[in-house]
């Protein structure tokens, strides 16, 4: 299976990088952050990932972020 570079970016800056043996960037990217991702748009903090082998080529990934629900407690 292909090796990849996996660097977490907030703000323009690496804030986290990972080594990741995956069949797919997209796994890779999956595995190194263990949340569900998506393809990136123009969020602030995203996910780039990099063939070990062709450094040259990158594939950009956000994480889907899943709204949180309210507590709900009933009346006592």
């Amino acid at each position: 299976m292909p090796s990849y570079e996996v660097e977490e970016i907030f703000a323009g800056k690496v804030i986290v990088s990972h080594k990741i043996v995956a069949p797919t960037p997209f796994r890779a990217a999956k595995l190194a952050t263990n949340r569900d991702i998506t393809l990136r748009n123009s969020e602030v903090r995203w996910i780039r990932v990099f063939e070990e082998d062709r450094r040259h080529r990158a594939y950009e990934y956000t994480v889907i972020e899943r709204p949180q629900l309210a507590s709900r407690t009933g009346p006592s």
